[in-house]
């Protein structure tokens, strides 16, 4: 079946996890009704097993991370009008008055966009659309031999990129992956060393923790997948070396995983979209659309396309900076910036100055022998004036969501 922390759980194991969950009596109520429960844990097994186990059953379910306080848990869950919600256990179940105990909605999975731009979204995905997107993920991966490697998973196994494309996949083709909860980086390397033929699934935020176990551990990678946020330049170059092989995923909440680099080009590459779905994408600078199903999905990601058709990341839309009249887009500044000796993060974003209107500021971790003055003289030198940061804030560490992801709107409204 699958491993947690690498403690195997066979399908013995597991079908026993099963027959523990049919005992209860919120499943034997109401039986044959579409129903949504929200699940919210920080064991994976039991978090994992139980959305299988809905999934199975032919119900609906809404993942919430498993370090999602109790009030905040059920609030999310009402939003999402779910029967009730299963809070760490089986054992600890809280009954919800839901106004959609019967729906005429296919069983789903439902999950809340990532809320960087605005107020998260609820999004509905049927479980038969969850299906499409991982055949076409392993079609993919099939096409450049990776279908039999491990899955060695990091990401959080309540957002869609840990458990659509890190877990339901893998067991679709017969794969078992590994869910690494703890993350430690001794357990980390561990598993590594252990599981030589390797897909190892992060997002940035974590691979830059990582680092440098990988650049000084004597670890040799053999698969690595980034998604969640853009590698920046520096974790890119980082990551190509130690790795045999760099891959990079993108989508979004309402389509799953859209396009898949295998062996990436450069630190935006996105690679080319998956066979059930297609992305929009010109030459010059546009917002990538998704087409599925014979639906549009504006994604409010700015892209193009380069090389042999594989689309290029430019950045959000909404994070564009308006200097005077003239576009600038944040990834441009922070590529320049992280090519100075010694930086090893970036975020640049808007600011907004009472006279001058727009403005362009940054956020950069780097050594002690790198001032603010070096980073804007750096600028000057590589950039048009009105590219060039305004303002430079040096920091031990950059703020982040819960979902490891930056959140360039929060860091112009809090004006840091």
């Amino acid at each position: 079946m699958f491993a947690v922390n690498q403690e195997r759980i066979s399908r013995s194991v597991y079908n026993q996890l099963i027959d523990q969950y049919e005992r209860l009596v919120y499943f034997r109520q109401g039986n044959g009704e579409a129903r949504r429960y929200a699940v919210c844990s920080s064991d994976p097994l039991f978090a994992l097993s139980m959305i299988l186990f809905l999934r199975e059953r032919g119900l609906s379910v809404l993942p919430l991370h498993g370090d999602t306080p109790i009030k905040t848990a059920i609030s999310m869950a009402e939003r999402a009008e779910c029967c009730g919600l299963f809070y760490q256990s089986a054992e600890q179940y809280y009954p919800l008055d839901a106004a959609a105990m019967r729906t005429e909605e296919p069983p789903s999975i439902y999950q809340f966009s990532s809320g960087t731009t605005g107020e998260p979204k609820l999004i509905r995905r049927s479980w038969e659309e969850v299906s499409q997107e991982t055949a076409a993920y392993n079609e993919r991966l099939a096409a450049c031999s990776l279908e039999e490697d491990t899955p060695i998973v990091l990401a959080s196994i309540t957002h869609a990129y840990g458990l659509i494309s890190g877990v339901l996949s893998a067991l679709e083709r017969g794969v078992e992956p590994i869910v690494m909860s703890g993350k430690s980086p001794k357990a980390i390397a561990q598993c590594v060393k252990a599981t030589p033929k390797h897909l190892l699934y992060g997002v940035p935020a974590l691979l830059q923790g990582l680092g440098p176990l990988f650049e000084h551990g004597g670890i040799k990678l053999r698969g690595v997948i980034s998604s969640g946020a853009p590698l920046s330049p520096i974790l890119y170059e980082r990551y190509s070396q130690a790795s045999a092989l760099l891959l990079q995923q993108y989508g979004c909440t309402e389509a799953g995983c859209a396009s898949l680099a295998v062996g990436m080009e450069s630190h935006d590459d996105l690679g080319t979209s998956l066979g059930h779905l297609s992305i929009r994408a010109g030459a010059d600078p546009s917002e990538l659309i998704i087409t599925m199903g014979g639906r549009e999905i504006p994604t409010g990601d700015l892209g193009c396309t380069f090389g042999e058709g594989n689309v290029r990341f430019l950045g959000r839309i909404d994070d564009l900076i308006n200097v005077s009249g003239l576009k600038v887009t944040p990834s441009e500044v922070e590529e320049v910036i992280c090519r100075l000796e010694g930086v090893s993060e970036v975020v640049v974003y808007r600011g907004v100055h009472p006279v001058n209107g727009e403005t362009v500021r940054a956020q950069v971790v780097a050594s002690d022998a790198v001032t603010a003055g070096d980073v804007r003289e750096w600028c000057l030198r590589h950039l048009p004036p009105y590219k060039a940061p305004s303002e430079v804030r040096m920091t031990s560490s950059i703020p982040r969501m819960p979902s490891g992801k930056i959140s360039r709107k929060l860091l112009e409204q809090e004006g840091v």
